[in-house]
């Protein structure tokens, strides 16, 4: 199992992730599955980070989900903070 805090999401502000903005992510990475991936799964995993609070544990079929969705749909700011997270800290 893996913690992400997407209430408290984290992600550089430039190319040079010398400055950070932190956020509330829910609802954006819930719609980004909810309205392009398939399956109740995928519909299950929406809602359970809509309905989040702080740090929430998902599986790695859960945090495999969120790459690939995060690599096919998301900003590279995003993806660097989501990448961020699940390395356990900080660039």
């Amino acid at each position: 199992m893996m913690k992400l805090n997407f209430q408290q999401f984290r992600i550089p502000t430039g190319i040079t992730k010398s400055t950070f903005k932190t956020g509330d992510a829910r609802e954006s990475v819930a719609n980004m599955l909810y309205l392009n991936v398939n399956g109740i799964r995928a519909h299950a995993l929406a809602l359970k980070i809509y309905h989040s609070e702080g740090e929430t544990e998902f599986s790695a079929e859960e945090v495999q989900t969120l790459r690939e969705v995060a690599n096919a749909y998301a900003t590279p700011a995003f993806i660097d903070g989501l990448n961020s997270q699940l390395e356990g800290g900080a660039e």
